[in-house]
């Protein structure tokens, strides 16, 4: 099914016809009755007019496509911009296009949203990237910075055993090397579990393969 929403009878009845599917579709022309829609009816894919009444976006556009977060969204606009676009699929839309879009190119942008792929312009959709990119990699730094202070508050010998361990070292094989008991060093692994917030040795030798170097400085 496909759920065309506009508050304007004339704009449903033209995206209804260019769309010329053999697929169910309905229409709705405010946000309550939208809302009722996408939870009884779950379409495939939902066309909807930024001009609805009550829709407020980006936040009420987000809300609403919450209602059914399995359809796959189209915002159509009266004035295509690059700040607009790249708010409305942030919001969770999937394609975003001129509300005057061809026939043939609207059942192209129902056909690639279906597929699980994203319609906009090619600028739009490499300024998206861009700031999604630039978003993960802070929060990697920002997750490096705090797994770094963790290793940091390590003693002196949890490091030592931390750094073996990271080199695939066994038990028996670091007391041996440090002349303490497997006890020990099962001891000092607890610790630095604790400390570090994993769960294992294959975890503990990830983190700190990870995160070099770990100096032994006191």
């Amino acid at each position: 099914m496909i759920l065309i929403a506009s508050p304007t009878p004339a704009l449903r009845t033209r995206w209804r016809q260019g769309l010329h599917t053999a697929a169910a579709i309905h229409e709705v022309g405010d946000r309550p009755t939208l809302e009722r829609s996408l939870s009884v009816l779950k379409p495939a894919v939902l066309l909807i007019d930024l001009e609805l009444p009550d829709l407020n976006p980006p936040e009420g556009l987000h809300a609403v496509l919450q209602v059914n977060a399995v359809t796959k969204a189209i915002v159509m606009t009266g004035a295509a911009t690059e700040p607009e676009g790249v708010a409305v699929l942030k919001a969770g839309a999937r394609g975003y296009c001129h509300r005057d879009l061809d026939a043939t190119l609207l059942r192209k942008a129902v056909d690639v949203v279906q597929k699980g792929e994203i319609w906009a312009g090619r600028t739009l959709t490499s300024q998206l990237l861009e700031e999604l990119t630039a978003r993960v990699e802070e929060r990697d730094r920002e997750l490096a910075g705090r797994v770094t202070a963790r290793l940091q508050r390590l003693t002196r010998r949890e490091r030592e055993i931390a750094l073996l361990v990271g080199g695939g070292a066994s038990n028996k094989e670091i007391g041996n090397k440090l002349g303490v008991t497997e006890r020990t060093v099962k001891a000092h692994l607890t610790a630095i579990f604790r400390k570090l917030g994993v769960s294992d040795r294959l975890r503990l030798a990830l983190l700190v393969n990870d995160h070099e170097p770990l100096t032994l400085s006191s």
